[in-house]
């Protein structure tokens, strides 16, 4: 009977755990970097009054397969080496989920990452 009641307080954890990794956030790993567009590809035109930084994020989350719902902020940011970058928050969905993510800009070398909060 003891082993029974250990075996039934296993398996109840197990299943506890299971259950709640099914309430994970399904975008926890970072997402790669990716250069700004080339205009080789005819991407949506962005929304009017986009700069350049909004619109190579636009692109970098459309590129990740997210569903792109606009653009929350955007801000001048310091880059490690001193160079000036830009944040822009973006508004996303994905899988019925929509969240915010951070996009940083390099407009020395012109790439875009997506990174998750």
């Amino acid at each position: 009977m003891f082993l029974s009641r250990i075996c039934q307080s296993t398996l109840a954890v197990v299943v506890i755990v299971g259950l709640g990794a099914c309430s994970l956030n399904p975008m926890a790993r970072p997402m790669p970097a990716a250069p700004a567009p080339t205009g080789s590809a005819p991407d949506p035109a962005p929304a009017a009054g986009t700069t350049g930084a909004e619109s190579a994020c636009t692109a970098a989350g459309r590129e990740r397969g997210l569903e792109v719902l606009g653009v929350v902020s955007a801000r001048d940011v310091s880059g490690a080496n001193g160079a000036s970058e830009r944040d822009v928050m973006l508004r996303v969905a994905r899988n019925g989920t929509q969240l915010d993510v951070r996009c940083n800009y390099q407009p020395d070398s012109g790439v875009a990452r997506i990174m998750l909060i």
